[in-house]
C-alpha cells in the first residue's frame, strides 16, 4: 500500500442534526434565538431552518513531519418542511441540505501516515455542495417511512455518530473503505425505506446510484444526473432496539452490495501480481461486505437520565478484492454528565483497529522491492465534550495512532484537537 493517507471524507453525523418537528424543539437551541418570535411562528406553521458551523483544529505533535496545525471546518444549511402542516398531506415532508466546506487536512499536511484522516469535515473540496433533497413520506401509522430524491450513501444505514473528530471513528465508516461508497457530503439519486417489523426490530433498506463524477467540484450544485453512472449501491440492515433492564440498546447487521467497475487490488488482467507485472488490473463488476454494530446504555443516575455510560462496539467487513482496508474494529464508551455540576456535559473514547488488506499490502510490498510490509493500525482518540449552551459544544481532543499506516516500525502519532460545533 502506499505510504498516502486514504481521503477523509468525513460527514456531519446525525446527531448534529435536528428532527423535523421534534417534540425537544427550543429557541435556546440556536445561537441567534427566535429571530424576534419569527423561528418559533414558522416550526408551528411546519418550516424549520437549522444553521450548523463545524470547526476542526488539529495539531500533530508526534509522528509525520515537523509540528504542523491546520484547520477544517463546514458551514450547513438545512431547510425541512412538514408537508401535513403545510397542506396537508398526511405524514409527508421535505428537506433540503446544503454544505459549504473550506480547509486543509492534518493528515495531508504534516505527511503523518494514517490510513483515515484526523479530521472528518475534510474532504470532497472547497465547495459549495447539494447534500440532501428528498420527499418523505410516513406510512401505516409510521411503521413505514419512505425516502425518495438526492440523498448521500450515509445515515439512513450504519447510523454511527459523529462527534469524533477522527474519521475512524465517525458516520458511515463502510463508505471510507469501500469503493464507489460516496457519504456525506456527495449525494446521489436514491431511495430508502425503513420498516418497523415489530415493536423493537427495523428493517432498513437502501437503494442508491454510483456515479463517481457527483464528487467533482463542477458538479456539487448539479440536480440532474451527469453521464458516469456505473451501477448501484443496495444496502439491508435488520436492527432490533431493546430495553434491558430498563436501558436502551441497539444492535444492527447489515450487509451491501456495490455494483459497476472495480479494480482487482492485486491480480492484473492476466491473472499475475500487478506489483511484479505493472499491468492493467483485473476488472470486478461488484463487490461485497457486512457490518455489525452494537450499542447499549449500562448505567443512568437516578436521579438525572443525562448522566449515564454508553458502551459501543462495530465491525465491518470490505470486499478483500477491492479494498485496501479490510476490516475495521470499534471499542468505545460515552459518559454523558461525567460531573453533577456539568450534567449536559460528555467524555467520549473509541479504540479502533484497522487491518490492511494482505493483497493490498502484498502488492505495495511487490511494487516497491522493500522487506516492510503493512499489517494493522490502531487509532485511538479522547474528548471531553463542554456543552456551553444548547447552541455551542466545544470537544477538545486527543488522537493517537500506533502503527500508522499498518507498519509498526514507523513513530506512533499523536494529535491534539478542537471540534467546535454551533447551531445558528
Amino acid at each position: 500500500m502506499a505510504r498516502t493517507s486514504l481521503a477523509g471524507l468525513g460527514l456531519l453525523g446525525l446527531c448534529a442534526l435536528q428532527t423535523a418537528h421534534a417534540d425537544g424543539y427550543s429557541q435556546n437551541n440556536f445561537l441567534l434565538g427566535d429571530w424576534n418570535g419569527e423561528r418559533t411562528h414558522l416550526h408551528e406553521q411546519g418550516v424549520d431552518f437549522l444553521f450548523t458551523y463545524v470547526n476542526e483544529l488539529a495539531y500533530n505533535t508526534q509522528g509525520g513531519d515537523p509540528h504542523k496545525g491546520t484547520y477544517s471546518d463546514q458551514l450547513m444549511a438545512d431547510a425541512q418542511f412538514d408537508l401535513q402542516r403545510l397542506l396537508g398531506w398526511e405524514g409527508a415532508a421535505l428537506r433540503a441540505t446544503f454544505t459549504n466546506r473550506n480547509g486543509e487536512s492534518l493528515t495531508r499536511e504534516a505527511n503523518t501516515g494514517t490510513l483515515l484522516a484526523a479530521q472528518e469535515i475534510y474532504g470532497r473540496g472547497s465547495v459549495t455542495r447539494l447534500v440532501q433533497f428528498y420527499y418523505q413520506q410516513a406510512l401505516y401509522a409510521d411503521r413505514l417511512l419512505l425516502k425518495v430524491g438526492r440523498l448521500p450513501m450515509s445515515g439512513d444505514v450504519f447510523p454511527f455518530s459523529c462527534t469524533f473528530q477522527n474519521l475512524t471513528f465517525c458516520g458511515a465508516v463502510p463508505g471510507y473503505i469501500t469503493p464507489n461508497w460516496f457519504t456525506w457530503p456527495v449525494s446521489q439519486w436514491g431511495a430508502a425505506l425503513q420498516a418497523q417489523l415489530a415493536d423493537d426490530w427495523w428493517l432498513n433498506t437502501a437503494i442508491y446510484q454510483v456515479n463517481p463524477r457527483f464528487t467533482e467540484n463542477a458538479q456539487s450544485l448539479n440536480f440532474g444526473s451527469p453521464s458516469g453512472t456505473t451501477g448501484h449501491l443496495a444496502v439491508a440492515e435488520l436492527a432490533w432496539k431493546p430495553t434491558l433492564a430498563g436501558l436502551p440498546g441497539s444492535y444492527r447487521v447489515g450487509v451491501w452490495r456495490n455494483t459497476g467497475d472495480f479494480d482487482d487490488i492485486y491480480l492484473d488482467v492476466e491473472g499475475q501480481p500487478i506489483g511484479l507485472t505493472g499491468n492493467t488490473p483485473e476488472r470486478h463488476d461488484q463487490a461485497r461486505g457486512w457490518y455489525a454494530m452494537a450499542q447499549q446504555r449500562v448505567y443512568q443516575s437516578p436521579s438525572n437520565p443525562a448522566r449515564g455510560l454508553t458502551l459501543f462496539s462495530n465491525f465491518i467487513q470490505s470486499d478483500r478484492d477491492v479494498s485496501d482496508i479490510e476490516r475495521v474494529w470499534h471499542l468505545g464508551a460515552f459518559v454523558g454528565g461525567p460531573f453533577a455540576a456539568r450534567p449536559q456535559d460528555e467524555i467520549g473514547l473509541a479504540l479502533g483497529r484497522l487491518e490492511v488488506n494482505p493483497r493490498s499490502a502484498r502488492r505495495a510490498q511487490q511494487a516497491s522491492g522493500s522487506e516492510q510490509r503493512a499489517d494493522v493500525e490502531y487509532p485511538v482518540e479522547l474528548y471531553y465534550g463542554l456543552q456551553l449552551s444548547p447552541a455551542l459544544t466545544l470537544r477538545p481532543n486527543v488522537q493517537y495512532t500506533r502503527n500508522p499506516g499498518g507498519f509498526d516500525h514507523d513513530r506512533s502519532v499523536v494529535v491534539w484537537g478542537l471540534k467546535t460545533v454551533v447551531s445558528f
